[in-house]
């Protein structure tokens, strides 16, 4: 999997190149369009250095390149992250997020998830549980999971991170990872954003379109 950094600072911010050490970055989105189309990448758009008014249509630039798209800004804001996965994004970070936790939005948003960060998260539940009717579970099947995986299940609905499950459960961080994936299988849902949604009875293509 090829990443590629679009930035018009020209250069890898350091973060980025300790996460993903064979990265490469580009000036322009123009620069993305000309690889192969048989190369598999995954596209993370700094905007942080793209004047406000260009940024959306950046983003949907990016993600009509085919390739999921992480944007990535210097002051995360709830109004852009929304709009953002509107516009096609994957994933939705602060610029300068630690190596380990690029790493783990690239796991998501490569394996077709969603990805923002856990404060947004809380407060977009809060807000899709507010706006978005609820409708009747249909193939959420609660009795598939375990006891664990569904105290794990829970506390993701309500926007919790997995250190604060694996604190308030007293297990590792490590096994939080481990219920979240069989519970994904599970339910058959791809990321926490969408095992949240349909925990929350709502409907996950209303809620994000």
């Amino acid at each position: 999997m090829l990443r590629v950094f679009v930035t018009t600072i020209g250069y890898m911010r350091e973060r980025w190149e300790l996460a993903f050490p064979g990265a490469s970055a580009v000036s322009s989105i123009a620069e993305v369009d000309g690889l192969s189309s048989s190369v598999t990448a995954s596209v993370w758009l700094d905007i942080s250095v793209i004047a406000q008014e260009s940024r959306q249509q950046a983003i949907v630039a990016a993600s009509g390149l085919g390739w999921p798209v992480v944007v990535m800004t210097g002051v995360p804001e709830d109004a852009e992250a929304f709009a953002a996965l509107n516009a096609g994004a994957r994933g939705y970070c602060h610029v300068k997020a630690a190596p380990e936790q690029l790493r783990e939005i690239a796991l998501v948003v490569e394996n077709r998830g969603l990805w923002m960060p856990t404060q947004l998260m809380q407060r977009f539940l809060s807000v899709t549980t507010r706006i978005v009717p609820p409708i009747a579970p249909d193939t959420l099947d609660l009795n598939t999971l375990t006891s664990r995986e569904t105290m794990v299940a829970e506390r993701v609905a309500h926007g919790a991170s997995n250190r604060e499950i694996a604190e308030a459960l007293e297990i590792s961080e490590r096994t939080v990872k481990a219920h979240l994936t069989t519970s994904f299988e599970k339910l058959g849902v791809r990321d926490r954003v969408q095992l949240a949604l349909r925990m929350n009875n709502i409907d996950i293509y209303s809620a994000l379109h």
